[in-house]
């Protein structure tokens, strides 16, 4: 962990923390947030698309950590910032749910 420097891991480590609670909310806690529909196959896309609102901030944060290590910093830092912004808007739909 020496090779990454400490203001890095600590705006980028939130994205698993924030996303990990939404998880909470998004798997187990019975909301819609993109709402309901009556066809089976239309309601299990909007299941994953759900579920990408949790998975895409953590994808984000280990492609971002592994940017880095390639020297990619631009990149690392455009992961970190895009996951953020699934972050506050999961938080967003999270909470007006």
């Amino acid at each position: 962990m020496d090779q990454y420097p400490k203001w890095f891991l600590a705006i980028n480590f939130p994205n698993v923390i924030i996303a990990m609670g939404m998880m909470i909310f998004l798997m187990f806690g019975g909301l819609h947030p993109l709402g309901e529909v009556s066809s089976l196959f239309w309601s299990f896309m909007l299941y994953l698309i759900t579920q990408l609102l949790w998975v895409l901030p953590i994808a984000l944060f280990f492609i971002s950590i592994f940017a880095w290590g390639w020297a990619r910093e631009r990149l690392a830092i455009g992961c970190c910032i895009a996951g953020w912004c699934i972050n506050l808007l999961t938080f967003y739909i999270v909470l007006t749910s």
